[in-house]
């Protein structure tokens, strides 16, 4: 039903066009490599995990794709993750067509869309830049992305397991990333990293 709707909205519009779908990552990913959309709109129905995984896959294998999450509930912690992890507009199933339209083509002109009521919410966390972490914290957050546990970091760092679980507690809070694997995932970006030659996402933002 979902995707007859998105059919007949793209039908009824001039610059809209739905050029695929897929129940899952899984078979969604031959389609992306072919098609290489402009715009992807990712259900967020089995967690902001799972939806993190496909935004860092999706980099790899479309990285002209911007992608929108679409999501039942939408908090603040939820909203700086989602675009942390690389989602370009972030709305929510109960918004109106228009909106959801508005949407997809701000985020396909390059442009990142947030609802109105949360748009200061990233424009606060954005000028505070990157988190500023420590050179202890950000040897860390390497460490973790290379997939090493508490134990191999501690060994590595020279320091104890107790230190390295403080020092991520830190991260955890600097980050907003939930746990060890979201952290991997945004290491990258939390780290420096710019991805397909983006400026800063302040200086692109637009809101409805």
């Amino acid at each position: 039903m979902v995707i007859a709707g998105l059919e007949r909205v793209c039908e009824r519009s001039e610059d809209l066009y739905l050029s695929g779908s897929a129940p899952n990552w899984l078979a969604a990913r031959g389609g992306l490599i072919t098609l290489q959309p402009d715009v992807v709109v990712l259900d967020n129905a089995s967690g902001y995990r799972h939806s993190a995984q496909f935004l860092a896959e999706l980099a790899a294998l479309a990285p002209r794709t911007a992608s929108i999450l679409w999501v039942n509930d939408l908090g603040e912690t939820e909203l700086i993750r989602a675009l942390q992890a690389g989602a370009r507009g972030v709305i929510r199933r109960i918004q109106p067509v228009e909106l959801f339209c508005e949407c997809v083509r701000a985020v396909s002109s390059s442009r990142i869309w947030i609802e109105p009521e949360l748009s200061g919410v990233w424009e606060a966390h954005s000028r505070r830049g990157n988190p500023s972490l420590t050179p202890r914290e950000r040897g860390i957050v390497e460490l973790v992305a290379q997939g090493l546990k508490n134990r191999e970091i501690a060994a590595a760092l020279g320091i104890t397991p107790g230190t390295v679980k403080v020092h991520l507690m830190h991260v955890f809070e600097k980050t907003a990333a939930k746990d060890r694997y979201e952290l991997a995932l945004q290491a990258s970006r939390i780290l420096g990293g710019r991805e397909r030659g983006e400026r800063n996402p302040s200086d692109q933002l637009r809101t409805a």
